[in-house]
């Protein structure tokens, strides 16, 4: 506020200057005998072709004070034209290093937001923008930003350098856009201070959250995070998995991770569109026509209205699959493909 009121008073001194030295330029000239300056309009043409130092000559002042604020526009005009000169290089250059920083945002839509980075967060976001979604990251560390762009494509990928404690900068990355933030930003408490002041910023976004002390995990839900997890839980199950399951642990682990290759498998959720040739479908028959007509294998479906909501594993053949429902399915590179062209969307939410 001090900011703008500084310029203001600059812009209301300067403006008032330059209506008196036009007003004593007028009334010097007007009554000189062969002056071409007679009033203000006069003066006013003189005053911008001079400060333009584009100098026409058609209006000149021959009184002694006129020459002399002659003089001042000219002495003006050299200094603002010494000052934007000297000024531009600098002002490119801040500005080059904003968009460096990302402080000019990202025009990503639907896309993931990764708040805080470190290896996870980058293991993360390999598995994103192998499933084809876009990524926009905030960081507090400012060498992030150039190591972060080395190994990913910025078609792919923003990055904001800001303090993860400055909410406001999180617009930056296009908020009100996205689809997930994934929060992974210091210790548990740091991460509900965030969700608290990024819910009031955008009520509508989704929360994806690691936790450390997996005993929060009612207290972040009740604070609107959509889906907590824990590394400890994770880990330890696929851990125990490989003890006495190996076969099993290896599978799971290649079903988790998202596909970048023709052959790889993975599991993938698809929205079911009103206009999609399996709605209003038992699961039954959506789930022959996908595994004998595409290969695709059908293991679950996520119901998601009114009547009936939440995951159902296997889901009674009988059961109807419905606008909004989204089916799991287990497709590989190729398969994949044919998917989002059947369902006309792309994989995830």
């Amino acid at each position: 506020m001090r900011k703008i009121s500084k310029y203001i008073f600059i812009i209301l001194l300067g403006g008032s200057l330059y209506f008196v030295l036009l007003s004593v330029l007028v009334a010097s000239e007007r009554q000189a005998t062969g002056s071409s300056i007679n009033n203000f309009i006069d003066a006013i043409w003189y005053s911008l072709v001079t400060v333009s130092t584009v100098g026409y000559g058609d209006y000149f002042p021959i009184t002694v004070a006129g020459r002399i604020i002659g003089m001042v526009f000219i002495v003006f005009a050299i200094a603002a034209l010494g000052l934007i000169i000297g000024k531009m290089p600098n002002f490119f250059q801040q500005l080059s290093e904003k968009r460096r920083l990302g402080m000019l945002g990202t025009g990503f839509e639907n896309h993931i937001i990764i708040m805080g980075w470190d290896s996870f967060s980058e293991s993360v976001a390999v598995q994103l923008i192998n499933a084809d979604k876009k990524v926009a990251v905030m960081t507090d560390v400012k060498n992030d930003v150039d190591l972060i762009y080395q190994k990913f494509n910025s078609k792919d990928i923003f990055v904001c350098f800001s303090d993860l404690k400055n909410y406001e900068y999180i617009n930056s990355l296009n908020l009100n856009k996205a689809k997930t933030l994934f929060l992974n930003n210091g210790s548990d408490s740091d991460k509900l201070i965030s969700i608290l002041n990024i819910r009031r910023l955008c009520p509508s976004i989704s929360f994806v959250v690691i936790l450390d002390d997996f005993n929060l995990r009612e207290t972040f839900i009740n604070a609107g995070v959509t889906y907590v997890l824990s590394k400890n839980e994770i880990a330890s199950r696929l851990v125990a998995s490989y003890v006495f399951e190996p076969a099993v642990a290896e599978f799971t682990k290649d079903l988790i991770t998202s596909t970048n290759d023709e052959l790889e498998y993975d599991i993938q959720q698809y929205i079911v569109l009103k206009n999609n040739p399996y709605a209003n479908k038992e699961y039954g028959f959506v789930f022959r026509e996908l595994k004998e007509n595409h290969s695709i294998l059908t293991i679950g479906l996520q119901k998601n209205s009114k009547r009936k909501a939440g995951l159902m594993k296997l889901p009674k053949d009988e059961e109807i699959v419905e606008a909004g429902d989204y089916l799991i399915v287990i497709a590989n590179g190729t398969t994949e493909k044919k998917m989002q062209k059947l369902f006309n969307v792309a994989e995830g939410i």
